[in-house]
Parts: C-alpha cells; structure tokens; sequence
C-alpha cells in the first residue's frame, strides 16, 4: 500500500472514529440516523432540536477538544523524539504537566473557578526555566535538559501535594479528576484555545519536516548539511512546551499519548516526517478521541478519567517499546 493510501486510510479512520463519539453517549437523543437527518434538515421538529443542542452544546465540542489535545500531544512528541534522538521522549518529560498543575491548583486555593490560565501560566513558567537553565547547552547537552525537567517537575508535583491536601474533602474529587485528565465540562472556550494551537503548530512542524529529517544523522551532520542546528532544537523544544502546555491547561494531564502517537504514525506511514507530521496528527486525535470514548461508555453510569484509560494503554505500550529498543 501506497504512503498516499495509508494516509487515506488513517483520514477515513478518524472520520469514523469522530462519527461513533458524536452518535454514541449515554443519552440516547443522537444517534446516527438523527445524526444524518439533523445535517440535512435541521432542528425542524422538536425531536431533533433536542438532538441539536446535544450536538453542539455537549458532542461536538467535546469531540473536536479531544482530537486537538490529541494532535498537539502528538506534534509534542514528534519534534522531542527528533530532537532528542530517543523513541522514549515525550511532552510530559519537561514537567510541563506538573507546572499546569501547580498553577490549576494554586488558583483553586485562592478562590478561583476558572483554572485554564493559571495552569497555562504554571506549564510555561516550567518550560521557560527549562529553557533558561540550558540555553546554552541544549545542542551539546541534550539529556541535561530532560533531567532538569523532571527535577522540576517533580519539584512542582511536591508542592501541588502539599497545597492539595489543605483542601476540604468534598473538592478532592474534582481536583483530582481535573489533574489526571478530562474533557467532561470542557466547551466552545476550550475549542478556540486548542484547536488554533493545534492547527499553527502542525503547520510550524510541517515546515521543520526536512530540519527534523536531517537531525536523525546527528548534530554535527545536520549542521555541514546547512541545518541551523542550534535553532531547530530550540524552537523545536519551546514549541513542544507550548503546545503541551496549551492542553494540560485546557484538559489536564493526558498521558502518553505524545509518546505513543509518533511511533504508531512512523509505522503506519513512515518515518519521513513530511509525511509523520499529518500521519501523528490524525493518530493523535483517534487515541484521545477513542480514549474519551471509552471513558464515557466502559462503565455504565460512570464516567473514567482520560488519563487513566490513555495511561492503562500506554503504560502497556512504553513497556513493549522499552523491551524492544533493549
């Protein structure tokens, strides 16, 4: 099969994968059938004006959030894997999910009921100190970058615990379900954060495509092969922080799939990134759409955290691909 075919397939898939979490919920006011006959006729009757507020208040929104997270995880974990030269980078890695956190959960204890910018605040406060403790190191030194993030990050998670646990009881619940992922409660405001995020940054990454290519035969030969090096790897890491950062803020913490999306994208399509670009976006959106899916429907009357279904597969996944480097 064709590159050009598999990526056909991979949009068909999608599609469908967006098609069953719009139709399928625990309300049964849309399904398919007044799926189709709502985009043609319209909440005409009052049967499918009901079908039309489940669509475009709760479905949709929630549908087009997930599969932005999704991609901007995944364009997350491309440009680091490139970056770094290992398969086992991910966005999570800088701390940026900790830092999100902090920020949500300070703003929390002082009385807010919004939290999606203190958290976009504390994810980019950890990326910018990152950045500016190994500005000028980051072509030589890689690894070193990874491990002040997880200082960090770590650092970040301590304090958040400390902060939590001075919360009355009753709140512990949605805290928690806030910090380990969720696209319940999320709507138009989310959509226009991420979305534009997700759209600006694959075309950014779509551009890098031949750069990221050269990086794989090394620093050294990427820069007598005119790669300015030093640049790509920067940019590159502080566009993977911000596109991280903009979905812990929007959905919180949705693990792994920034690790497992390119890997499964470079398998279906290659490893070329002109087309692992588009192939980790699409891969992306299915696995948290699917993901949110799941978390909806596995348990009757119970809706599941994303985090914990991305992180039951991922957890699964990083293992096989930690066995099979060794």
């Amino acid at each position: 099969m064709s590159t050009t075919a598999r990526l056909i397939f991979l949009a068909l898939a999608s599609l469908a994968v967006f098609v069953a979490a719009v139709c399928i919920g625990p309300t049964q006011l849309l399904d398919l059938p007044r799926l189709f006959d709502l985009l043609r006729f319209g909440a005409s009757t009052p049967e499918l004006e009901r079908a039309s507020l489940v669509f475009w208040e709760l479905r949709l929104p929630r549908v087009l959030l997930a599969a932005a997270a999704g991609a901007n995880l995944a364009l997350g974990g491309l440009l680091l894997q490139a970056i770094f030269r290992n398969p086992l980078a991910e966005p999570y890695l800088l701390g940026l999910s900790s830092g999100g956190a902090l920020g949500a959960v300070i703003a929390l204890a002082a009385g807010a009921t919004v939290v999606t910018w203190p958290a976009l605040a504390g994810s980019l406060v950890i990326a910018a100190i990152v950045l500016l403790i190994c500005r000028r190191r980051i072509a030589a030194d890689l690894p070193s970058l990874l491990l002040v993030g997880v200082a960090l990050g770590a650092l970040a998670q301590a304090f958040t615990t400390a902060i939590i646990l001075r919360f009355d009881p009753g709140a512990l619940r949605s805290i928690l379900f806030w910090l380990m992922g969720s696209f319940a409660g999320r709507g138009w405001t989310e959509v226009g954060m991420l979305v534009p995020a997700a759209l600006i940054g694959g075309a950014i990454v779509f551009l890098l495509h031949r750069p990221l290519d050269l990086l794989a035969l090394g620093g050294e030969s990427a820069h007598h092969l005119g790669v300015r090096v030093s640049f790509v790897q920067t940019a590159g890491i502080a566009l993977a922080a911000v596109l991280a950062a903009v979905t812990v803020a929007a959905c919180g913490t949705i693990g792994f799939v920034g690790l497992m999306a390119p890997h499964l994208a470079r398998r279906l399509v290659g490893a070329p990134h002109g087309v692992s670009v588009p192939g980790s976006i699409m891969v992306g959106a299915i696995l948290t759409v699917g993901a949110d899916l799941a978390a909806r429907t596995v348990l009757a009357g119970t809706e599941l955290p994303v985090g914990v279904v991305t992180g039951a597969f991922g957890c699964v996944f990083f293992l096989a691909l930690l066995h099979r480097k060794n």
